[in-house]
């Protein structure tokens, strides 16, 4: 008796196993401790921009978190369709029009703008699995290129389809008019257009770290995305993750697409119009990694809004007069993809070669 108690772990160290199994991982506290240095290295390059051009500066770093939003939620559908399925979907820009297009009609109807977005959402997830269904499927195993000709062809039927039906006018949200909550003096945001696009975005954010992280479906589809053979062998069902897949990157599609309509006028090319951003926030994080393209997505939207005070200053006739700098604000993310993507060969040459085969 005396053995077989002394083999039992006593509450003080059951207590300690429990408290332990809660301890971050030395990954996680790694993690951690990256990202800490990354917010304190932006939050001094913001500091040192206020310095240089004044509180207005904080004014465009706000503006550009509302872009990284809407941009970070297009991205993530875009790369997880890209990881399951292996193709750039060059209609998912037309696919956020149709998104908009459709919260738009519900919200003329009679439904309000939520409940509209709501159904919209609904709706392109449904739309997403017909297009596997309908056409992707029947190109599977063809390699790359026709299903990036099938995207481009299913783009450009949705762009005409809405130009057909609502025209080519811009349209506006019924969204009440409001004035921007102060944020400190000098630096307000819009509660509609600002807030709730943050929170909008924060929310699918966390719902796809969710999904991905601690669902068995995301498990499934991180599985599939890594070893396609490999996750057929081991039972998981690809067909159904495929059409996860493509409820997700719609739905995400149709989101992203309302929040730009906060923004913006509608119009029959608005997706299409943004679309190269969100490829170069997906390129920058990393092509097929959702957390990439959060990354991305945070990165092309701050550097493309906070160059506009430096874009300004430069448009002063004693720099250099340019004209129309705040044209040349989306360019900026591509320079930063460029150094990006050649960075990353550089890493990525092998040591030999770099010396000229020596």
């Amino acid at each position: 008796m005396a053995q077989v108690s002394g083999s039992l772990p006593s509450p003080t160290s059951r207590g300690s196993t429990r408290w332990a199994a809660l301890r971050p991982t030395r990954q996680f506290r790694r993690r951690l401790f990256q990202a800490s240095i990354v917010t304190v290295l932006f939050l001094a390059f913001v500091g040192g921009l206020t310095v240089l051009f004044g509180t207005i500066i904080l004014q465009y770093a706000v503006g550009g978190l509302v872009v990284s939003s809407i941009v970070i939620v297009a991205a993530i559908g875009l790369t997880v369709l890209y990881g399951i399925r292996g193709f750039a979907n060059f209609a998912y820009g037309d696919l956020m029009t149709l998104g908009a297009y459709l919260a738009l009609l519900l919200s003329l109807n009679g439904l309000s703008l939520i409940w509209g977005a709501i159904v919209s959402f609904l709706v392109l997830a449904v739309v997403g699995v017909l297009l596997e269904v309908v056409i992707f499927a029947r190109l599977e195993g063809r390699g790359p290129v026709p299903p990036i000709v099938a995207s481009v062809g299913v783009g450009l039927i949705i762009q005409n389809g809405v130009r057909a039906v609502a025209g080519t006018q811009e349209w506006l949200y019924p969204v009440p008019a409001s004035q921007d909550i102060v944020l400190i003096p000098g630096v307000g945001l819009h509660p509609v257009r600002g807030f709730l696009t943050l929170g909008v975005g924060l929310t699918l954010v966390f719902s796809a770290h969710v999904l991905l992280k601690y669902t068995n479906l995301g498990k499934a589809m991180r599985a599939t995305a890594d070893n396609l053979e490999l996750a057929k062998a081991t039972g998981i069902d690809t067909k159904r993750v495929t059409y996860a897949a493509w409820v997700v990157s719609c739905s995400f599609a149709s989101t992203a697409g309302v929040l730009l309509g906060l923004g913006t006028a509608l119009n029959p090319t608005m997706g299409f119009d943004i679309i190269l951003l969100i490829f170069a926030a997906v390129i920058v994080g990393g092509i097929g990694s959702p957390y990439g393209a959060m990354l991305g997505g945070l990165l092309v939207g701050l550097s493309q809004e906070m160059s506009v005070p430096f874009l300004l200053w430069l448009e002063r006739p004693d720099v250099i007069g340019l004209q129309f700098g705040t044209a040349y604000k989306v360019a900026i993310p591509f320079i930063i993809l460029f150094v990006v993507l050649g960075e990353r060969r550089r890493s990525e040459t092998p040591t030999g070669e770099a010396n000229g085969g020596r």
